[in-house]
């Protein structure tokens, strides 16, 4: 949806019985659901069998005067169907060719499907880490989430492609997946774990006969009390946010009226748990708008965990545009994450029926079979 909302032709393919993703949450009768419509508002749709010659000629027809091919069809099947990147490059070499697959176009589960639950969230070790211990089970995950970060990374290298296309007239291959991202996402964590067994010489945990790896998010040990959550005395959830200890930790400490903790900095990290534990303290006599009021009035950085069902109310996310709305859709949908001054990103048409624009692009080209 993102290359739709800046002015982008895009021509959704689907199967003779649609996208799988149209049933989701959708009212009776309705032809799709609002997920339907987020991830595929702006975009024109036409059914093609592609195991009909005919209707695979109209795939090329469109192919030879595209700019852009994207699919998320596993290496095997595209193979099958003569339209992986080593068959088609050869015929549209101008074309830049997309492919965001679940694990990887290489590798012993390269033809593995799978969804972001699967190669993002649980391939790539985040379900693990978030436990906060190794007898608890995985925490729940956010539908979508993997993918729609990978779908923006696509995105940008989509836009490195089109640049060295208007430079050079040659297409070429953008590769996306799933495992990639939820690996990426992960930089400072996963590298900390790289750190961590270079120094020791051995993968796993830091400490000899550890029982529990030390990156976990175990609160009242984290390595950072500047970067931890707390809770208020009237039940406000809350996120410190100061990276520096020996900047941020003063400024915690005098707006609690905790000075005496002060020489206690010198200690850090030897002495996190303790300096927790007095946060955890002081937090637990003061409401969230006595922190909030102490916190402003002395600069520290701190963020309110907000309720999930606030935020499409949330007046700082309305305010940096991060809903649109859309034609004919009764709800706020996600704006692009990314906003550029001289394009109007709004969303200009609904997601549209299945097969809604064949004859508006099949028209013309069938004459020409």
């Amino acid at each position: 949806a993102t290359l739709a909302d800046f002015g982008a032709e895009v021509i959704k393919i689907e199967s003779p019985g649609g996208d799988g993703w149209r049933k989701e949450a959708r009212d009776k009768g309705a032809s799709h659901g609002v997920m339907f419509d987020n991830a595929n508002r702006g975009k024109k749709s036409v059914v093609l069998d592609l195991k009909k010659e005919e209707d695979k000629g109209l795939l090329h027809q469109l192919l030879a005067t595209a700019d852009i091919f994207i699919t998320n069809v596993t290496q095997p099947a595209l193979m099958r169907l003569g339209l992986d990147f080593d068959a088609v490059h050869p015929q549209y070499p101008a074309l830049i060719y997309g492919h965001l697959t679940a694990w990887g176009r290489s590798g012993p589960g390269m033809e593995r499907p799978g969804y972001d639950v699967g190669a993002f969230f649980a391939g790539t070790g985040i379900m693990d880490i978030m436990r906060s211990d190794e007898a608890a089970p995985p925490p729940r995950y956010l539908s979508g989430m993997g993918d729609l970060t990978t779908s923006q990374q696509l995105v940008a290298g989509l836009a490195l492609a089109l640049w060295h296309k208007e430079r050079t007239g040659k297409g070429q291959l953008v590769d996306a997946c799933l495992l990639r991202s939820g690996l990426f996402v992960q930089g400072c964590t996963l590298s900390m774990q790289g750190f961590t067994e270079a120094r020791t010489g051995r993968s796993g945990y830091s400490e000899e006969g550890a029982k529990r790896n030390p990156l976990r998010a175990d609160r009242t040990n984290m390595f950072n009390p500047c970067l931890n959550n707390y809770k208020s005395k009237d039940g406000a959830y809350f996120m410190l946010t100061g990276l520096e200890v020996p900047r941020h930790m003063p400024k915690i400490l005098k707006a609690l009226k905790l000075d005496r903790l002060l020489p206690e900095i010198k200690g850090f990290p030897q002495n996190r748990a303790m300096l927790i534990k007095e946060l955890d303290q002081a937090f637990a006599e003061l409401t969230m708008e006595q922190i909030s009021k102490a916190f402003d009035a002395a600069d520290v950085w701190y963020a309110p965990v907000r309720k999930y069902e606030d935020m499409l109310h949330d007046e700082q996310a309305n305010a940096c545009g991060a809903f649109v709305t859309v034609p004919n859709v009764n709800t706020k949908l996600l704006a692009s994450p990314v906003l550029l001054s001289a394009a109007d990103s709004r969303p200009k048409t609904r997601a549209p029926l299945l097969g809604e624009h064949n004859d508006e692009i099949f028209g013309p080209l069938r004459s020409k079979l």
